[in-house]
């Protein structure tokens, strides 16, 4: 009797879209290659900010940022503020960047083209693969209240300030000021390389804990997806089913949505696999019933165990 009401929540689809994953599964965690030389890798982002839209830009090895104020979210201005970090910063071997509009078009495109920039870009609804842009917009923002508040400095001067204050900031990573690394870099003894090696350890032994929940996903395996338009506790968590269609590079599914059909692209870890493969709704309002024990195909985990 145990097991047969185990395995109907096990099958529940009302339980699966509405519960919290106590304990979430990570996919293989995978060492960024770390930079050699300034600008070899910058992440560049626009934010809303104080009302004002900026494009932020962040050297991945020194943390040196720069920050410039655009007009509008528009390839144009993205192109002019990418010019002037070129002019005065200078130019970044790989530009990292997310799936917005105002960096998938022709203009910036071909403005990367013409200077040789590589560019790396970001997985959708995977904010940490921008993580080091978010963290700067988080520093800036705690360093435009204080100026707002503390001393009524609002505007650019405030933005001027701020970023100011965080590239004369001693960094916790590097032990040095972002400005003061980008002036007297010396390849032959980089800065972080102890910082590096101490975050791959830390990698390595997160590996060794973490369960393969890549490797376990198969193509018509049947998945919740986490549902990001939440407006009240009371919303679901989880939003689906939907069926695995293909599987991707980096950690990424085609999934397609068993209702209309619609397919779109997702990093595993936006993903609720069931504890077991669904065959029959169990407690769904829209069919009004649940399976009975005769109805309940369970497909048990490798360890044999429904968990």
């Amino acid at each position: 009797m145990e097991r047969t009401v185990a395995a109907q929540l096990a099958l529940c689809v009302v339980c699966a879209r509405a519960k919290y994953v106590r304990l979430p599964e990570e996919p293989p965690q995978m060492v960024t290659p770390t930079p050699k030389k300034p600008l070899e890798v910058v992440e560049a982002d626009v934010v809303f900010l104080d009302g004002t839209i900026r494009l932020t830009m962040i050297d991945r090895l020194t943390r040196f940022a720069a920050c410039y104020p655009l007009a509008a979210k528009t390839g144009e201005q993205v192109r002019e503020a990418l010019l002037l970090f070129l002019a005065t910063v200078g130019t970044p071997g790989t530009l990292v960047l997310d799936q917005g509009r105002e960096f998938r078009n022709w203009i910036v495109r071909g403005f990367l083209e013409e200077f040789r920039i590589r560019v790396h870009w970001t997985t959708p609804g995977h904010p940490r693969s921008h993580g080091m842009v978010e963290r700067l917009h988080s520093t800036l923002l705690e360093h435009l209240h204080l100026l707002r508040i503390g001393r009524g400095i609002v505007g650019d001067e405030a933005w001027a300030r701020a970023l100011l204050a965080y590239n004369n900031s001693v960094h916790s990573a590097t032990g040095r000021t972002p400005l003061e690394l980008m002036r007297s870099w010396q390849q032959s003894d980089p800065p972080v390389s102890a910082d590096e090696r101490r975050k791959s350890d830390r990698v390595d032994r997160a590996n060794e804990k973490a369960t393969d929940r890549w490797d376990r996903v198969r193509v018509g395996d049947q998945v919740f997806l986490r549902n990001w338009y939440r407006r009240r506790k009371s919303d679901p968590r989880f939003v689906g089913p939907y069926v695995v269609a293909s599987k991707l590079r980096r950690y990424r599914l085609r999934v397609r949505d068993s209702a209309s059909g619609r397919t779109r692209v997702v990093h595993v870890r936006e993903t609720r696999p069931p504890s077991a493969k669904l065959r029959v709704p169990c407690g769904d309002p829209a069919i009004g019933r649940s399976a009975s024990d005769s109805e309940v195909t369970v497909t048990l985990e490798s360890s044999g165990e429904i968990r």
